[in-house]
């Protein structure tokens, strides 16, 4: 497995000003590929390029508003002048907008953000796909950054996922219409990741974007940028159409309270009375120890709904005598 295929091929970042942008521009460029960074920020941006270009890697900056669709075909156009031809384009641009019922919203906000996440992203993959025609690319590819909103809808972001299901809508119709021609198109749709859209969220928010993912974290743009690397090289070109979570399994589905019978794989280790009363009533010699203390347990169709607990948890809640209860739970940490 390499990424020898990407080498030389002529990429467009937008919004490669920060976070997953930047993550995917720098992680194109340290596998040989020649980056167009666009954002609207020269300071940020150029900064961006010249790390890049002081690592000896190929890159550009473009000031673009990548709100501005003659803004994005323009870009295009300086790509295509500047390295002689076009392969992909990543259109990650975007804005965050959440947390208010949807009449909450004003137009003026419907036009903001379906300006750069939805007409931006149109215009990235109508003067991106005419430009590698024109290259004639055999490698050519378009990838989008949605997000998990444009799989699963989110309360208090009407707006926001409006355009992250456009975006993906946009993703699937693109595919069949260019996948008779070797260009793939794909979406990549980040769950919580740690990027400015956060703003200067307070630690207490990140903490429950944490423990709201199964994953118990929140990702890194540079998950998100090894995906758009796989998805521009030939390791990727029977896949297309495709929308990939990066997201901890958030959109996998709702979490809910669970209990493993059996942690003790996670470690290695051996039933003792730290282990669930479910591993230790499959043992036999295990369950014998609970029998000879705690008669008729194993038959008591009440206490079978604490199987996820330890004895340790339970024994006092049965009131059963101390001596009894440090007795069992010793020969329990024998076995």
């Amino acid at each position: 497995m390499d990424f020898k295929s990407v080498e030389g091929k002529v990429a467009i970042v937008t919004g490669a000003s920060r976070g997953i942008g930047e993550a995917i521009a720098r992680c194109y460029a340290a596998n040989g590929m020649k980056v167009i960074c666009a954002a609207r920020s020269v300071e940020q941006g150029q900064a961006v390029v010249n790390d890049i270009i002081n690592n000896g890697e190929d890159a550009i900056f473009v000031q673009t508003d990548c709100s501005d669709g003659n803004a994005i075909k323009d870009l295009v156009d300086k790509a295509v002048v500047h390295y002689g031809r076009l392969d992909g384009v990543v259109s990650n641009a975007g804005i965050g907008m959440g947390g208010s019922p949807l009449h909450e919203y004003d137009l003026d906000d419907y036009e903001k953000i379906f300006d750069l996440n939805s007409k931006g992203v149109f215009a990235g993959m109508k003067y991106g796909a005419e430009a590698i025609f024109k290259s004639k690319s055999e490698g050519g590819f378009l990838i989008n950054v949605a997000s998990i909103a444009g799989l699963m809808p989110q309360r208090g972001q009407a707006l926001y996922t409006a355009t992250k299901f456009g975006v993906v809508g946009m993703t699937r119709v693109a595919a069949l219409d260019y996948a008779k021609y070797g260009i793939t198109v794909n979406a990549i749709c980040p769950g919580y990741t740690k990027t400015s859209i956060f703003g200067d969220a307070p630690e207490q928010a990140m903490d429950f974007f944490a423990n709201d993912c199964p994953a118990g974290r929140m990702g890194d743009p540079m998950e998100c940028a090894y995906l758009a690397l796989f998805l521009a090289s030939d390791m990727s070109r029977y896949i297309t159409g495709a929308a990939i979570p990066v997201d901890g399994a958030l959109s996998a589905g709702s979490k809910n309270v669970t209990s493993w019978k059996h942690p003790e794989i996670l470690t290695g280790g051996k039933l003792n009375a730290d282990s669930t009363i479910a591993a230790i009533m499959e043992n036999t010699d295990a369950k014998a120890i609970v029998d000879k203390y705690l008669p008729g347990f194993a038959e008591n169709e009440q206490a079978k709904a604490a199987y996820g607990m330890t004895f340790k948890a339970l024994a006092p809640m049965l009131g059963l005598p101390e001596d009894v209860v440090t007795n069992m739970l010793g020969e329990l940490e024998q076995l």
